[in-house]
């Protein structure tokens, strides 16, 4: 397509139709997708709009930041057995990245749940 002088702009919504016209069973979506990226690859030209990059990107920014989270309480649950709801639903409440990896590199320090839930409420006090 791009070589018969179609746009990005136009290929991607042309790929969008078909996608929503016609669904492929999942080995040929796959077998798709990995020829798509190949592709790509030899033209570099990436298929996503910006707009598909940004959700990319927002989607690994929020994995992480769960996967963060998860971290924490996994090792708190280990070191202080079950976790207090309280606390559990503050550091949910954080959403700034760096913030979390300190707190998770903090956890093995921290003397106890308390302790813990003081530093989760100074990331969440205003500045």
């Amino acid at each position: 397509m791009y070589q018969k002088g179609l746009t990005k702009f136009d290929i991607i919504n042309l790929v969008k139709f078909i996608d929503k016209m016609m669904t492929l069973p999942p080995p040929l979506q796959l077998e798709f997708n990995h020829k798509l990226e190949q592709h790509e690859k030899e033209l570099n030209m990436p298929f996503l709009s910006t707009i598909e990059e940004l959700a990319e990107e927002r989607g690994q920014v929020k994995g992480a930041k769960e996967t963060c989270q998860q971290n924490i309480f996994d090792l708190l649950e280990n070191r202080f057995g079950t976790l207090p709801e309280k606390l559990m639903e503050t550091l949910k409440e954080i959403n700034d990245l760096m913030a979390l990896k300190n707190l998770h590199l903090k956890t093995i320090s921290v003397n106890s749940l308390d302790e813990f839930q003081t530093l989760i409420n100074a990331v969440l006090q205003p500045k």
